[in-house]
Protein backbone atom coordinates (compact mmCIF):
# COMPACT_ATOMS: atom_id res chain seq x y z
CA UNK A 1 0.00 0.00 0.00
CA UNK A 2 1.42 3.29 -0.98
CA UNK A 3 2.01 5.93 1.63
CA UNK A 4 -0.82 8.47 1.67
CA UNK A 5 1.80 11.26 1.49
CA UNK A 6 2.69 10.05 -2.03
CA UNK A 7 -0.86 10.75 -3.21
CA UNK A 8 -0.79 14.16 -1.53
CA UNK A 9 2.42 15.10 -3.29
CA UNK A 10 1.06 13.96 -6.67
CA UNK A 11 -2.11 15.92 -6.08
CA UNK A 12 -0.18 19.06 -5.17
CA UNK A 13 1.98 18.73 -8.28
CA UNK A 14 -1.10 18.41 -10.48
CA UNK A 15 -2.58 21.55 -8.98
CA UNK A 16 0.72 23.42 -9.42
CA UNK A 17 1.10 22.25 -12.99
CA UNK A 18 -2.47 23.14 -13.97
CA UNK A 19 -3.32 26.41 -12.19
CA UNK A 20 -5.17 27.87 -15.16
CA UNK A 21 -7.45 24.86 -15.52
CA UNK A 22 -8.26 24.80 -11.78
CA UNK A 23 -8.97 28.55 -11.79
CA UNK A 24 -11.15 28.24 -14.89
CA UNK A 25 -13.23 25.50 -13.24
CA UNK A 26 -13.75 27.64 -10.14
CA UNK A 27 -14.83 30.68 -12.19
CA UNK A 28 -16.82 28.88 -14.88
CA UNK A 29 -20.28 29.23 -13.31
CA UNK A 30 -19.84 32.58 -11.59
CA UNK A 31 -22.67 34.85 -12.69
CA UNK A 32 -22.13 38.34 -14.08
CA UNK A 33 -23.55 40.90 -11.65
CA UNK A 34 -25.27 44.20 -12.36
CA UNK A 35 -23.73 46.89 -10.16
CA UNK A 36 -25.70 49.80 -11.59
CA UNK A 37 -27.50 51.22 -14.63
CA UNK A 38 -29.68 54.33 -15.14
CA UNK A 39 -32.31 52.23 -16.93
CA UNK A 40 -32.81 48.48 -16.54
CA UNK A 41 -35.58 46.47 -18.23
CA UNK A 42 -36.31 42.95 -19.42
CA UNK A 43 -36.49 42.58 -23.22
CA UNK A 44 -37.88 39.22 -24.34
CA UNK A 45 -37.95 40.48 -27.93
CA UNK A 46 -34.13 40.21 -27.99
CA UNK A 47 -33.99 36.93 -26.18
CA UNK A 48 -35.53 34.94 -23.37
CA UNK A 49 -34.38 36.01 -19.91
CA UNK A 50 -32.51 38.97 -21.42
CA UNK A 51 -32.04 42.39 -19.84
CA UNK A 52 -31.39 45.73 -21.49
CA UNK A 53 -29.20 48.22 -19.56
CA UNK A 54 -28.68 51.88 -20.47
CA UNK A 55 -26.78 54.80 -19.02
CA UNK A 56 -23.70 54.55 -16.76
CA UNK A 57 -23.73 50.77 -16.83
CA UNK A 58 -21.41 48.95 -14.42
CA UNK A 59 -21.14 45.15 -14.30
CA UNK A 60 -18.82 42.91 -12.30
CA UNK A 61 -17.42 39.42 -12.63
CA UNK A 62 -14.62 37.82 -10.55
CA UNK A 63 -12.56 40.92 -9.65
CA UNK A 64 -13.37 42.45 -13.03
CA UNK A 65 -15.54 45.52 -13.62
CA UNK A 66 -17.18 46.50 -16.91
CA UNK A 67 -18.25 50.07 -17.67
CA UNK A 68 -20.20 51.03 -20.81
CA UNK A 69 -23.03 53.26 -22.12
CA UNK A 70 -25.42 50.38 -22.79
CA UNK A 71 -25.52 46.59 -22.71
CA UNK A 72 -27.61 43.48 -23.26
CA UNK A 73 -27.32 40.82 -20.60
CA UNK A 74 -28.19 37.24 -21.57
CA UNK A 75 -28.70 35.56 -18.22
CA UNK A 76 -29.16 32.00 -19.47
CA UNK A 77 -25.80 31.94 -21.29
CA UNK A 78 -24.07 34.36 -18.86
CA UNK A 79 -23.08 36.62 -21.79
CA UNK A 80 -23.01 40.43 -22.05
CA UNK A 81 -22.83 42.54 -25.21
CA UNK A 82 -21.66 46.07 -24.33
CA UNK A 83 -21.72 49.24 -26.46
CA UNK A 84 -20.22 52.71 -26.24
CA UNK A 85 -17.21 53.77 -24.14
CA UNK A 86 -16.51 50.22 -23.08
CA UNK A 87 -14.01 50.07 -20.22
CA UNK A 88 -12.95 46.83 -18.52
CA UNK A 89 -10.91 46.98 -15.29
CA UNK A 90 -9.25 43.79 -14.01
CA UNK A 91 -7.53 43.63 -10.63
CA UNK A 92 -7.23 47.43 -10.64
CA UNK A 93 -4.21 47.13 -12.97
CA UNK A 94 -5.33 45.96 -16.43
CA UNK A 95 -7.62 48.18 -18.49
CA UNK A 96 -9.41 47.44 -21.76
CA UNK A 97 -11.16 50.08 -23.86
CA UNK A 98 -13.26 49.81 -27.01
CA UNK A 99 -16.51 50.78 -28.72
CA UNK A 100 -18.17 47.40 -28.26
CA UNK A 101 -17.50 44.11 -26.55
CA UNK A 102 -18.95 40.65 -26.11
CA UNK A 103 -18.12 39.15 -22.74
CA UNK A 104 -18.57 35.40 -22.13
CA UNK A 105 -18.78 34.92 -18.38
CA UNK A 106 -18.51 31.11 -18.35
CA UNK A 107 -15.38 31.22 -20.52
CA UNK A 108 -13.96 34.41 -18.93
CA UNK A 109 -13.45 35.69 -22.47
CA UNK A 110 -13.82 39.28 -23.68
CA UNK A 111 -13.99 40.12 -27.40
CA UNK A 112 -13.42 43.85 -27.82
CA UNK A 113 -13.85 45.61 -31.15
CA UNK A 114 -13.31 49.06 -32.72
CA UNK A 115 -10.75 51.52 -31.38
CA UNK A 116 -9.45 48.95 -28.91
CA UNK A 117 -6.90 49.94 -26.29
CA UNK A 118 -5.36 47.75 -23.61
CA UNK A 119 -3.32 49.29 -20.84
CA UNK A 120 -1.09 48.15 -17.99
CA UNK A 121 1.24 50.69 -16.42
CA UNK A 122 3.22 52.43 -19.17
CA UNK A 123 2.24 49.86 -21.79
CA UNK A 124 -0.54 50.52 -24.33
CA UNK A 125 -1.83 48.13 -26.97
CA UNK A 126 -3.84 49.57 -29.87
CA UNK A 127 -5.86 47.45 -32.31
CA UNK A 128 -9.31 47.03 -33.85
CA UNK A 129 -9.75 43.38 -32.87
CA UNK A 130 -8.81 41.90 -29.50
CA UNK A 131 -9.86 38.69 -27.71
CA UNK A 132 -8.86 38.58 -24.04
CA UNK A 133 -8.86 35.35 -22.02
CA UNK A 134 -8.83 36.46 -18.40
CA UNK A 135 -7.94 33.06 -16.90
CA UNK A 136 -4.97 32.41 -19.17
CA UNK A 137 -4.02 36.11 -19.13
CA UNK A 138 -3.90 36.13 -22.92
CA UNK A 139 -4.98 38.96 -25.22
CA UNK A 140 -4.93 38.00 -28.90
CA UNK A 141 -5.00 40.82 -31.45
CA UNK A 142 -5.23 40.44 -35.21
CA UNK A 143 -5.61 42.42 -38.45
CA UNK A 144 -2.97 44.82 -37.14
CA UNK A 145 -1.88 45.97 -33.71
CA UNK A 146 0.51 48.42 -32.07
CA UNK A 147 2.21 48.32 -28.67
CA UNK A 148 3.70 51.46 -27.14
CA UNK A 149 6.01 51.01 -24.16
CA UNK A 150 8.10 54.01 -23.17
CA UNK A 151 10.27 54.86 -26.18
CA UNK A 152 9.43 51.55 -27.88
CA UNK A 153 6.70 51.28 -30.52
CA UNK A 154 6.09 47.86 -32.06
CA UNK A 155 3.53 46.87 -34.67
CA UNK A 156 2.55 43.59 -36.35
CA UNK A 157 -0.31 41.91 -38.17
CA UNK A 158 -1.06 39.55 -35.28
CA UNK A 159 0.04 39.13 -31.71
CA UNK A 160 -0.48 37.88 -28.17
CA UNK A 161 -0.26 40.07 -25.09
CA UNK A 162 0.17 38.57 -21.60
CA UNK A 163 -0.40 41.50 -19.19
CA UNK A 164 0.61 39.64 -16.00
CA UNK A 165 3.96 38.40 -17.37
CA UNK A 166 4.44 41.58 -19.45
CA UNK A 167 5.20 39.54 -22.58
CA UNK A 168 3.97 40.49 -26.05
CA UNK A 169 4.39 38.11 -29.01
CA UNK A 170 4.39 39.69 -32.47
CA UNK A 171 3.82 37.76 -35.69
CA UNK A 172 3.99 38.79 -39.36
CA UNK A 173 5.36 42.12 -40.63
CA UNK A 174 6.77 43.10 -37.24
CA UNK A 175 8.23 46.62 -37.07
CA UNK A 176 9.85 48.16 -34.00
CA UNK A 177 10.91 51.78 -33.63
CA UNK A 178 12.72 53.66 -30.85
CA UNK A 179 15.48 56.29 -30.62
CA UNK A 180 17.92 53.39 -30.16
CA UNK A 181 16.91 51.05 -32.96
CA UNK A 182 14.69 50.17 -35.92
CA UNK A 183 13.51 46.56 -36.14
CA UNK A 184 11.95 44.36 -38.80
CA UNK A 185 10.98 40.82 -37.95
CA UNK A 186 8.86 37.82 -38.84
CA UNK A 187 8.26 36.67 -35.26
CA UNK A 188 9.48 38.05 -31.92
CA UNK A 189 8.62 38.57 -28.26
CA UNK A 190 8.96 41.79 -26.29
CA UNK A 191 8.87 42.07 -22.50
CA UNK A 192 7.44 45.45 -21.53
CA UNK A 193 9.14 45.43 -18.11
CA UNK A 194 12.67 44.33 -19.03
CA UNK A 195 12.42 45.70 -22.59
CA UNK A 196 14.17 42.55 -23.84
CA UNK A 197 13.44 41.44 -27.40
CA UNK A 198 13.34 37.66 -27.92
CA UNK A 199 14.07 36.80 -31.56
CA UNK A 200 11.88 33.93 -32.77
CA UNK A 201 12.20 34.31 -36.55
CA UNK A 202 14.18 36.21 -39.20
CA UNK A 203 14.89 39.61 -37.60
CA UNK A 204 16.90 42.70 -38.55
CA UNK A 205 17.80 45.34 -35.94
CA UNK A 206 19.40 48.58 -37.10
CA UNK A 207 20.93 50.48 -34.19
CA UNK A 208 21.24 54.24 -33.97
CA UNK A 209 25.00 53.93 -34.66
CA UNK A 210 24.14 52.14 -37.96
CA UNK A 211 25.26 48.74 -36.64
CA UNK A 212 22.97 46.09 -38.13
CA UNK A 213 22.09 42.83 -36.36
CA UNK A 214 20.50 39.92 -38.20
CA UNK A 215 19.41 36.68 -36.56
CA UNK A 216 16.65 34.08 -36.45
CA UNK A 217 16.92 33.11 -32.78
CA UNK A 218 18.21 34.81 -29.65
CA UNK A 219 17.55 37.94 -27.61
CA UNK A 220 18.40 41.63 -27.54
CA UNK A 221 18.26 43.76 -24.39
CA UNK A 222 17.29 47.27 -25.48
CA UNK A 223 18.26 48.67 -22.06
CA UNK A 224 21.79 47.25 -21.72
CA UNK A 225 22.31 47.06 -25.52
CA UNK A 226 23.42 43.44 -25.22
CA UNK A 227 22.39 40.57 -27.50
CA UNK A 228 22.85 36.82 -27.70
CA UNK A 229 22.28 35.45 -31.21
CA UNK A 230 21.81 31.74 -31.83
CA UNK A 231 20.85 31.07 -35.47
CA UNK A 232 21.93 32.46 -38.87
CA UNK A 233 23.62 35.41 -37.19
CA UNK A 234 25.45 38.33 -38.75
CA UNK A 235 26.42 41.76 -37.44
CA UNK A 236 27.34 44.59 -39.83
CA UNK A 237 29.68 46.98 -38.03
CA UNK A 238 30.85 49.61 -40.49
CA UNK A 239 33.25 48.03 -42.96
CA UNK A 240 33.42 44.79 -40.98
CA UNK A 241 30.87 42.01 -40.57
CA UNK A 242 30.75 39.27 -37.92
CA UNK A 243 29.13 35.87 -38.46
CA UNK A 244 28.94 32.77 -36.28
CA UNK A 245 26.69 30.11 -34.79
CA UNK A 246 26.57 31.92 -31.44
CA UNK A 247 27.35 35.60 -30.96
CA UNK A 248 27.27 37.61 -27.74
CA UNK A 249 27.21 41.28 -28.68
CA UNK A 250 27.85 44.16 -26.26
CA UNK A 251 26.97 47.26 -28.21
CA UNK A 252 28.19 49.75 -25.57
CA UNK A 253 31.64 48.15 -25.72
CA UNK A 254 31.43 47.53 -29.47
CA UNK A 255 32.37 43.93 -28.71
CA UNK A 256 31.11 40.83 -30.52
CA UNK A 257 32.26 37.46 -29.11
CA UNK A 258 31.69 34.44 -31.35
CA UNK A 259 31.55 30.70 -30.72
CA UNK A 260 31.70 28.22 -33.64
CA UNK A 261 32.04 29.10 -37.32
CA UNK A 262 33.24 32.65 -36.71
CA UNK A 263 33.80 34.74 -39.85
CA UNK A 264 35.03 38.32 -39.49
CA UNK A 265 34.97 40.01 -42.91
CA UNK A 266 37.04 43.14 -43.55
CA UNK A 267 35.61 44.61 -46.75
CA UNK A 268 38.37 47.24 -47.01
CA UNK A 269 41.20 44.70 -47.14
CA UNK A 270 39.18 41.90 -48.81
CA UNK A 271 40.03 39.69 -45.85
CA UNK A 272 38.19 37.15 -43.71
CA UNK A 273 39.31 35.95 -40.28
CA UNK A 274 37.75 32.64 -39.27
CA UNK A 275 37.79 30.37 -36.23
CA UNK A 276 35.64 28.48 -33.76
CA UNK A 277 36.18 31.14 -31.09
CA UNK A 278 37.01 34.81 -31.36
CA UNK A 279 35.89 38.39 -31.02
CA UNK A 280 35.87 41.75 -32.76
CA UNK A 281 35.74 45.19 -31.14
CA UNK A 282 34.33 47.76 -33.55
CA UNK A 283 35.38 50.66 -31.29
CA UNK A 284 39.07 49.76 -30.82
CA UNK A 285 39.51 47.66 -33.98
CA UNK A 286 40.89 44.67 -32.01
CA UNK A 287 40.09 41.19 -33.32
CA UNK A 288 40.99 37.67 -32.21
CA UNK A 289 40.42 34.17 -33.61
CA UNK A 290 41.52 30.70 -32.55
CA UNK A 291 40.47 27.02 -32.87
CA UNK A 292 40.82 26.05 -36.54
CA UNK A 293 41.67 29.68 -37.17
CA UNK A 294 42.09 30.83 -40.76
CA UNK A 295 42.67 34.06 -42.67
CA UNK A 296 41.43 34.31 -46.26
CA UNK A 297 42.52 37.33 -48.27
CA UNK A 298 41.75 38.05 -51.91
CA UNK A 299 44.23 39.81 -54.21
CA UNK A 300 42.43 40.46 -57.47
CA UNK A 301 41.95 36.98 -58.91
CA UNK A 302 44.29 35.37 -56.35
CA UNK A 303 43.33 34.24 -52.86
CA UNK A 304 45.67 33.36 -49.99
CA UNK A 305 44.58 30.91 -47.28
CA UNK A 306 46.48 31.02 -43.99
CA UNK A 307 46.12 28.88 -40.88
CA UNK A 308 47.61 29.38 -37.41
CA UNK A 309 46.76 28.48 -33.85
CA UNK A 310 45.78 32.10 -33.20
CA UNK A 311 45.19 35.29 -35.16
CA UNK A 312 45.10 38.74 -33.59
CA UNK A 313 44.39 42.12 -35.18
CA UNK A 314 45.99 44.94 -33.20
CA UNK A 315 45.30 48.64 -33.87
CA UNK A 316 48.32 50.93 -33.98
CA UNK A 317 48.15 53.87 -31.53
CA UNK A 318 49.90 56.34 -33.82
CA UNK A 319 47.42 56.08 -36.70
CA UNK A 320 44.25 54.37 -37.82
CA UNK A 321 46.02 51.36 -39.31
CA UNK A 322 46.45 47.88 -37.81
CA UNK A 323 48.70 44.83 -37.85
CA UNK A 324 47.72 41.17 -38.11
CA UNK A 325 49.56 38.72 -35.86
CA UNK A 326 49.57 34.99 -36.61
CA UNK A 327 51.37 32.78 -34.19
CA UNK A 328 52.27 29.13 -33.81
CA UNK A 329 52.27 26.65 -36.70
CA UNK A 330 51.55 29.19 -39.43
CA UNK A 331 50.91 27.75 -42.90
CA UNK A 332 49.58 29.48 -45.99
CA UNK A 333 48.62 28.57 -49.53
CA UNK A 334 48.24 30.62 -52.68
CA UNK A 335 48.36 29.18 -56.18
CA UNK A 336 51.73 30.81 -56.90
CA UNK A 337 53.16 30.87 -53.36
CA UNK A 338 53.10 28.72 -50.23
CA UNK A 339 54.82 29.00 -46.89
CA UNK A 340 55.06 28.06 -43.23
CA UNK A 341 56.69 29.41 -40.10
CA UNK A 342 56.11 29.65 -36.36
CA UNK A 343 54.72 33.20 -36.38
CA UNK A 344 53.96 36.02 -38.81
CA UNK A 345 53.07 39.72 -38.70
CA UNK A 346 51.30 41.52 -41.53
CA UNK A 347 51.40 45.33 -41.49
CA UNK A 348 48.39 46.87 -43.25
CA UNK A 349 50.21 50.20 -43.68
CA UNK A 350 52.83 48.97 -46.15
CA UNK A 351 51.53 45.44 -46.89
CA UNK A 352 54.68 43.79 -45.51
CA UNK A 353 54.54 40.25 -44.10
CA UNK A 354 57.33 39.30 -41.68
CA UNK A 355 57.83 35.58 -40.98
CA UNK A 356 59.64 34.47 -37.84
CA UNK A 357 61.27 31.25 -36.60
CA UNK A 358 62.06 28.63 -39.25
CA UNK A 359 60.20 30.33 -42.11
CA UNK A 360 59.94 28.61 -45.49
CA UNK A 361 58.48 30.11 -48.66
CA UNK A 362 57.88 28.24 -51.91
CA UNK A 363 57.38 30.56 -54.88
CA UNK A 364 58.14 30.51 -58.61
CA UNK A 365 59.74 27.07 -58.34
CA UNK A 366 62.07 28.24 -55.55
CA UNK A 367 62.33 27.28 -51.90
CA UNK A 368 63.42 30.18 -49.70
CA UNK A 369 64.55 29.82 -46.08
CA UNK A 370 66.16 32.13 -43.53
CA UNK A 371 65.94 33.02 -39.86
CA UNK A 372 63.48 35.75 -40.87
CA UNK A 373 61.69 36.49 -44.13
CA UNK A 374 59.95 39.68 -45.23
CA UNK A 375 57.49 39.65 -48.13
CA UNK A 376 56.61 42.96 -49.79
CA UNK A 377 53.44 43.49 -51.81
CA UNK A 378 52.36 46.39 -53.96
CA UNK A 379 48.99 46.68 -55.69
CA UNK A 380 48.22 43.27 -54.19
CA UNK A 381 51.19 41.64 -55.95
CA UNK A 382 54.46 40.34 -54.43
CA UNK A 383 57.38 42.42 -55.69
CA UNK A 384 60.22 41.78 -53.20
CA UNK A 385 61.37 39.19 -50.66
CA UNK A 386 64.03 39.78 -48.02
CA UNK A 387 65.77 36.80 -46.41
CA UNK A 388 67.54 37.86 -43.22
CA UNK A 389 70.28 35.73 -41.63
CA UNK A 390 71.12 32.27 -42.97
CA UNK A 391 69.39 33.00 -46.29
CA UNK A 392 69.11 30.04 -48.64
CA UNK A 393 67.33 29.70 -52.01
CA UNK A 394 66.96 26.30 -53.68
CA UNK A 395 65.33 25.32 -56.96
CA UNK A 396 65.39 21.86 -58.55
CA UNK A 397 67.23 21.49 -61.85
CA UNK A 398 65.62 18.69 -63.82
CA UNK A 399 66.39 15.42 -62.03
CA UNK A 400 70.14 15.92 -61.66
CA UNK A 401 70.28 18.28 -58.69
CA UNK A 402 69.40 21.66 -57.26
CA UNK A 403 70.41 25.21 -58.09
CA UNK A 404 71.38 26.90 -54.80
CA UNK A 405 72.10 30.41 -53.56
CA UNK A 406 73.27 31.07 -50.02
CA UNK A 407 74.26 34.13 -48.03
CA UNK A 408 73.92 36.07 -44.83
CA UNK A 409 71.22 38.32 -46.27
CA UNK A 410 69.41 38.03 -49.56
CA UNK A 411 66.91 40.21 -51.44
CA UNK A 412 64.88 38.79 -54.29
CA UNK A 413 63.11 41.09 -56.76
CA UNK A 414 59.93 39.80 -58.37
CA UNK A 415 58.16 40.91 -61.52
CA UNK A 416 55.11 39.27 -63.07
CA UNK A 417 55.38 36.49 -60.48
CA UNK A 418 58.97 35.67 -61.48
CA UNK A 419 62.19 36.35 -59.56
CA UNK A 420 64.41 38.27 -61.96
CA UNK A 421 67.21 39.45 -59.65
CA UNK A 422 68.74 38.39 -56.34
CA UNK A 423 71.16 40.50 -54.29
CA UNK A 424 73.33 38.57 -51.81
CA UNK A 425 74.96 40.52 -48.99
CA UNK A 426 77.59 38.63 -46.97
CA UNK A 427 79.12 35.17 -47.39
CA UNK A 428 77.56 34.67 -50.82
CA UNK A 429 77.74 31.18 -52.33
CA UNK A 430 76.11 29.70 -55.40
CA UNK A 431 75.87 26.29 -56.93
CA UNK A 432 74.05 25.90 -60.23
CA UNK A 433 73.94 23.86 -63.41
CA UNK A 434 74.60 25.92 -66.54
CA UNK A 435 73.15 24.67 -69.83
CA UNK A 436 74.00 24.87 -73.50
CA UNK A 437 71.05 24.18 -75.78
CA UNK A 438 69.14 22.77 -72.84
CA UNK A 439 71.99 20.37 -72.08
CA UNK A 440 73.69 20.63 -68.68
CA UNK A 441 77.40 21.20 -69.27
CA UNK A 442 78.68 21.23 -65.70
CA UNK A 443 78.31 22.34 -62.11
CA UNK A 444 79.31 25.90 -61.35
CA UNK A 445 80.31 26.92 -57.82
CA UNK A 446 81.06 30.54 -56.99
CA UNK A 447 81.74 32.48 -53.81
CA UNK A 448 81.87 36.18 -53.06
CA UNK A 449 81.07 38.36 -50.06
CA UNK A 450 78.52 40.21 -52.17
CA UNK A 451 76.96 39.26 -55.48
CA UNK A 452 74.00 39.91 -57.76
CA UNK A 453 72.37 37.14 -59.73
CA UNK A 454 70.18 37.73 -62.76
CA UNK A 455 67.56 35.16 -63.68
CA UNK A 456 65.80 34.49 -66.95
CA UNK A 457 62.81 32.16 -66.94
CA UNK A 458 63.76 31.19 -63.38
CA UNK A 459 67.32 30.17 -64.44
CA UNK A 460 70.53 32.00 -63.52
CA UNK A 461 71.67 33.89 -66.59
CA UNK A 462 74.38 36.14 -65.18
CA UNK A 463 76.32 36.70 -61.93
CA UNK A 464 78.07 39.85 -60.78
CA UNK A 465 80.46 39.11 -57.89
CA UNK A 466 82.01 41.74 -55.64
CA UNK A 467 84.70 41.46 -52.95
CA UNK A 468 87.05 38.42 -53.16
CA UNK A 469 85.24 36.46 -55.84
CA UNK A 470 86.19 32.86 -56.59
CA UNK A 471 84.65 30.01 -58.49
CA UNK A 472 85.01 27.02 -60.73
CA UNK A 473 82.99 24.87 -63.07
CA UNK A 474 83.43 21.15 -63.41
CA UNK A 475 81.64 18.46 -65.34
CA UNK A 476 78.90 16.71 -63.36
CA UNK A 477 80.69 13.34 -63.24
CA UNK A 478 83.49 14.84 -61.10
CA UNK A 479 81.02 15.72 -58.34
CA UNK A 480 79.76 13.30 -55.72
CA UNK A 481 76.32 13.57 -54.16
CA UNK A 482 77.59 15.70 -51.28
CA UNK A 483 79.43 18.00 -53.66
CA UNK A 484 76.09 18.99 -55.20
CA UNK A 485 74.85 20.54 -51.95
CA UNK A 486 76.00 23.65 -50.15
CA UNK A 487 76.41 23.41 -46.35
CA UNK A 488 73.03 23.61 -44.60
CA UNK A 489 71.10 22.30 -47.62
CA UNK A 490 67.59 21.06 -46.81
CA UNK A 491 64.88 20.23 -49.32
CA UNK A 492 61.56 20.69 -47.49
CA UNK A 493 59.03 19.85 -50.17
CA UNK A 494 57.12 17.44 -47.90
CA UNK A 495 56.18 20.35 -45.67
CA UNK A 496 54.69 22.45 -48.47
CA UNK A 497 50.87 22.70 -48.51
CA UNK A 498 49.69 21.76 -52.00
CA UNK A 499 46.14 23.08 -51.66
CA UNK A 500 44.10 25.26 -49.33
CA UNK A 501 42.89 22.30 -47.28
CA UNK A 502 46.40 21.08 -46.47
CA UNK A 503 47.11 24.13 -44.32
CA UNK A 504 45.06 22.35 -41.63
CA UNK A 505 46.71 18.93 -42.00
CA UNK A 506 49.68 17.89 -39.84
CA UNK A 507 52.58 16.74 -42.00
CA UNK A 508 54.73 13.91 -40.69
CA UNK A 509 58.49 14.27 -40.85
CA UNK A 510 60.09 11.63 -43.04
CA UNK A 511 62.09 9.04 -41.10
CA UNK A 512 65.36 9.92 -42.77
CA UNK A 513 65.01 13.61 -41.78
CA UNK A 514 64.40 13.10 -38.07
CA UNK A 515 67.58 14.26 -36.41
CA UNK A 516 66.63 15.27 -32.89
CA UNK A 517 68.09 18.52 -31.62
CA UNK A 518 70.18 18.87 -34.79
CA UNK A 519 70.17 22.43 -36.17
CA UNK A 520 71.12 23.57 -39.65
CA UNK A 521 71.50 27.29 -40.21
CA UNK A 522 68.82 28.20 -37.66
CA UNK A 523 66.43 25.33 -38.49
CA UNK A 524 65.36 22.60 -36.09
CA UNK A 525 63.62 19.59 -37.58
CA UNK A 526 61.38 19.28 -34.53
CA UNK A 527 60.22 22.85 -35.07
CA UNK A 528 59.23 22.10 -38.64
CA UNK A 529 56.92 19.28 -37.58
CA UNK A 530 53.49 19.62 -36.07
Amino acid sequence: MKDISTYLIIGLLLVMLCPSRALAQRQQNVRIKIERADVLRHDDKIGKNTQSLNGNVILSHVRTFLHCDSAYMYNDSNVVIAYGNVHVIQNDSIHLYGNRMTYYGNQNLAKVREDVRANKGETWLYTEYLDYDRVQDKAYFYNGGKVVNGDNTLTSDNGLYFPVSNDVYFKDHVVGVSPKYHLDSDTMKFNTKTEIITILGPTTIINSDSTIIKSENGWYNTQSNEAKLLKNNIIYAGQQTIEGKTIFYERNKGLGTVWNDMVLTDTVNNMKICGDYGFYNQITGDAFATLRAQVIQTYGEDTIYMHADTFQVVPLPEDTSRILKAYHKVKFFREDMQGRCDSLIFDFRDSISTMYKTPVVWAQGNQMTANEIKLYTRNQALYKAELLEAAFVISPEDSIGYNQIKGKKMTGYIRNNDIYKIDVDGNGQTLYYPKDDEVIIGINRAESSNMTLWLDERKISNITMRVSPSGNMNPPFLFGEKDGKLPGFMWLEQYRPHNKDEIFLPMEIAEEMIVKEEIYEGFTFDELGE
